[in-house]
């Protein structure tokens, strides 16, 4: 297994696959919606966002998108990871863990002193976040009106 930051053409791919990405990350908070990924985060990777992938043997594994946190309430430069996501068919071999430890190295090589993401709630992958070292700092609350 390798990670390594993805080529134009693989982020023009993956941004494609993300539908399916956020509705499994969002507990189906989000339906698979292209348009509505599209507009989520074209404008991240435009403000300098990226992809790191990981493959094995050439085949695509997962993925990572990193960043820069642009709503941050603290004064520190604060990056963000917007996104992970590994193929049910790989999962639990580790790959969550090497992209998200590969991500955090590469923006503490940015000079950021943060890192930040949003996990919804009964979402898994919390327990990685919290294995890293995360911890939880805000909640989003919400009440249907309709």
């Amino acid at each position: 297994m390798f990670i390594r930051r993805a080529f134009p053409d693989e982020s023009n791919h993956l941004l494609k696959l993300m539908a399916q990405a956020v509705n499994e990350s969002t507990m189906g908070y989000q339906e698979n919606d292209e348009k509505k990924t599209f507009e989520n985060f074209v404008p991240l990777l435009r403000s300098g966002a990226y992809y790191l992938i990981s493959a094995d043997r050439n085949v695509l594994t997962g993925w990572i998108l990193v960043g820069r946190e642009f709503n941050s309430f603290s004064n520190a430069r604060v990056g963000a990871i917007f996104s992970l996501f590994v193929y049910p068919q790989y999962r639990k071999l580790g790959i969550g863990k090497e992209l998200m430890l590969a991500a955090i190295e590469e923006l503490k090589k940015q000079g950021f002193e943060k890192v930040q993401l949003n996990v919804f709630a009964g979402n898994p992958a919390r327990f990685l976040y919290e294995e890293l070292g995360f911890k939880e700092v805000s909640r989003i609350m919400e009440m249907d009106l309709i």
